[in-house]
């Protein structure tokens, strides 16, 4: 699944129209139920979506609440997987601030040296990286089944 990580080095953030979003959010899932099975330890994949998120995310360093540097339609995505990854956790996230302190926590685990010490918090990155992949997707197909405007329409 190289071929999947090569092609996203070519853009630094996390963006919704970025075809292989889904298969690289899929791959991390992977590769996160392989360490937790004890079978694999390649972080290739989790290192590159957490560089993503991470370039996506302004953190401010005087303390203020972190700023997004996605387009509104990434948000969105971002938003949903960490709503459907808090549905299960029962919490509630009221501001976009929210969303992105836990976006960028969610790095920080796939980024982290060694992960398999911490499995609760990799079994939240894996249940993550499920929900982005079916969001990624799901925005993929609806915009690719819009319908054509009317050729004579202004």
């Amino acid at each position: 699944m190289s071929s999947t990580v090569s092609l996203f080095n070519r853009n630094p953030g996390l963006r919704a129209l970025d075809p292989d979003l889904p298969f690289l959010a899929s791959e991390v899932a992977i590769d996160v139920d392989n360490i937790l099975a004890g079978v694999s330890v390649d972080q290739t994949a989790m290192r590159l979506l957490a560089e993503k998120l991470l370039n996506s995310i302004e953190v401010d360093t005087a303390g203020g609440p972190p700023r997004s540097q996605m387009d509104m339609a990434t948000l969105t995505i971002l938003g949903e997987a960490i709503l459907d990854l808090e549905t299960v956790e029962e919490q509630s996230l009221g501001k976009v601030e929210d969303l992105l302190t836990k976006a960028s926590q969610i790095a920080n685990i796939l980024s982290g040296d060694d992960p398999q010490n911490k499995p609760k918090d990799l079994e939240q990155a894996r249940s993550f990286c499920v929900a982005l992949s079916r969001a990624a997707a799901a925005y993929s197909e609806s915009i690719r089944d819009l319908p054509p405007s009317h050729p004579f329409r202004k």
